[in-house]
Formats: C-alpha cells, sequence, structure tokens
C-alpha cells in the first residue's frame, strides 16, 4: 500500500480482513482512506469516510487500490468514528485510514 500522499499519520492499518466488519478510529480534520480488494464484487466503506472499490481476481493480476481524501471534516478533538465495511466473505480487503497527528497536553487531545 503507498504512503498516504497528504503526508497525514496512519490511524488505522493497514487492516486486512474478508466480509464485512465495524471499525472504530480516532477523528481528525482531515483525513484519508484507502482501500484495496482482491476478489469478487465490491468492498465498500460507509460512514464519516466513504468510498467503494471494484474487486479483481488475483489469477488475473494485482488486486486494485483506491483512495480518498477530506480535507475539512467537522469533528470534535478526541472524537471516534465508525466505519462499516461491507464486502463479499471470499474477498480480501486490505484498508488504512490515515489523520492529522494528535497533540495530547495534560489527558486532552486534539488534531
Amino acid at each position: 500500500m503507498l504512503p498516504d500522499a497528504n503526508n497525514l499519520t496512519t490511524v488505522l492499518g493497514p487492516l486486512t480482513g474478508t466480509g464485512s466488519r465495524m471499525l472504530t478510529v480516532p477523528a481528525s480534520r482531515s483525513m484519508s482512506l484507502t482501500v484495496g480488494c482482491i476478489g469478487t464484487g465490491v468492498v465498500e466503506v460507509r460512514g464519516l469516510l466513504a468510498g467503494a472499490e471494484l474487486c479483481k481476481d488475483a489469477s488475473v493480476g494485482r488486486g486494485v487500490f483506491g483512495g480518498w481524501y477530506w480535507a475539512h471534516l467537522a469533528v470534535r478533538p478526541g472524537e471516534h468514528i465508525k466505519l462499516h465495511v461491507l464486502a463479499d466473505t471470499k474477498t480480501i480487503w486490505d484498508i488504512r485510514v490515515d489523520g492529522l497527528p494528535l497533540r495530547c497536553k495534560d489527558d486532552v487531545c486534539t488534531s
């Protein structure tokens, strides 16, 4: 998986899985989502960060990757967001979520 093009820090992943799954990640004002998959069908991510990628069978070549970037999310410091990954049980996916690094002082963290 390529590094984030917007110089954001990885907050989740890369995480590999199959089938559908719920993920929780720390939020920041700027975030990106990178998704890759091998198999049939589509891997879809729903939530504040969302995207979908049409998968390709590994026997016909490499998997596919897609990425999305959000520069101005309306989130509060310390907030966590849920992402719902939807995929067929035979589809292998990789997900990485990047965001602004958190700055913490006296147990209060901000992005």
